[in-house]
């Protein structure tokens, strides 16, 4: 049986801490929510589903009944609702054929969807640039070829191809999420009139003499010299990931976690596990914290990280005199091309990178073999002697 309610959810505030009440549809063990137009200007404003400490909290708390009587009846009407999932429950509370559903209402719809919260950080931070081209406000059902057009104009003015190409995905699935769900009908869909930019070949791994002369390389300014550093910890560390780097707290000999881009994939070795070289030490004590951590830990440093990897990377590639790309990522795909071309086991080197293994895509093998944090260590050790 489904049951509703009144909430506010916390981690989808407004700016200046407003909040959008929300009705909550728990259904099948799985719980959706329905955007109401009803906002409280604080978290405070709202008890036990009640809007209070407002002179207009009658008024609010009576629109917001008739909303919840609404849709409690038209639940009852709903014949074999046992056999519908919370989304198709939720498709048909809303209104499949609502006139007035905002690119925000199918975000919010699209966003509580996803099951893992990553993607749905990810894509509202894509959608969040959107809106500003595209009002949220903006009602679905206006949405033309030449809107999406005036879009991609947009995009192609602030962002780099790939990003563009990452956005105009997110924007293709929102619509196409609209039209599955029955709030649009587009005689023509709007994305047919957009050329998307050819997805260009990932960054290639960089020699072993390459990599030694951007760690060799003198550099005048501290970030160039911060952004080298991290660079060549991801070698040092196996081509860990940004997002993971920032995570990590050096209080030991050992580092130990979780990838977070396969966190939720089976894999027989949950953790990345082996012994930090000594060739990272010293990069690690310039630029930790006093809790062991990275000193831009939080996301808005992360993103910015980022931006300044994209400037400084273009100067540390002329002053080593590199000729191929270089970037973040060239460290991981790097530290693998050279641990391959040094006879180590692909299976020790995909348990350094974090990736999937075992599972339907493995051979049995894995079903009896465990990779150890001590051949994990033996091969950084054979990548960074063969530095040397």
């Amino acid at each position: 049986m489904a049951s509703i309610n009144a909430v506010i959810v916390p981690a989808k505030a407004l700016s200046g801490g407003k909040h959008k009440i929300r009705i909550s549809v728990a259904h099948n063990s799985k719980t959706r929510y329905i955007v109401t137009d009803i906002v409280i200007d604080s978290a405070r404003e709202f008890k036990n589903g009640q809007v209070v400490r407002r002179p207009d909290a009658s008024y609010l708390n009576t629109k917001l009944r008739n909303k919840l009587q609404k849709i409690q009846r038209r639940i009852d009407e709903i014949d074999g609702l046992e056999s519908l999932t919370c989304s198709e429950l939720v498709s048909l509370l809303t209104d499949k054929k609502c006139e007035g559903m905002t690119l925000e209402d199918v975000m919010e719809e699209y966003l509580s969807s996803l099951i893992k919260q990553s993607s749905a950080n990810t894509r509202r931070s894509a959608f969040k640039t959107i809106f500003k081209i595209l009002p949220g406000s903006t009602k679905v059902k206006s949405i033309t070829s030449k809107t999406a057009q005036k879009l991609d104009a947009a995009l192609k003015k602030s962002l780099e191809p790939s990003t563009r190409k990452s956005y105009l995905n997110y924007f293709h699935t929102l619509l196409n999420f609209a039209i599955k769900n029955g709030y649009v009908k587009f005689e023509t869909h709007p994305m047919l009139a957009i050329t998307k930019p050819e997805s260009m070949p990932r960054e290639s791994w960089l020699s072993v003499e390459e990599i030694r002369k951007i760690r060799d390389v003198e550099l005048n300014r501290p970030l160039q010299r911060r952004c080298r550093d991290i660079f060549m910890l991801s070698y040092y560390l196996g081509g860990i990931n940004i997002i993971d780097l920032l995570k990590v707290r050096f209080d030991s000999d050992r580092i130990k976690y979780v990838r977070t881009k396969t966190a939720d994939s089976f894999k027989i070795n949950k953790y990345v596990e082996f012994t930090i070289p000594e060739e990272a030490w010293g990069i690690i004590n310039r630029l930790k914290d006093d809790q062991g951590m990275l000193s831009c830990t939080n996301n808005e440093r992360r993103f910015m990280l980022k931006s300044l990897f994209q400037r400084m990377f273009k100067v540390i590639k002329k002053a080593a005199g590199i000729s191929g790309d270089l970037v973040y990522y060239s460290a991981r795909k790097s530290f693998a091309q050279h641990a391959f071309d040094l006879g180590i086991s692909e299976s020790v080197i995909n348990y350094i990178l974090g990736h999937k293994l075992g599972g339907r895509s493995s051979t049995s093998l894995f079903s009896y073999i465990t990779v150890t944090p001590e051949m994990a260590t033996a091969a950084i050790r054979k990548v960074l002697d063969n530095l040397k």
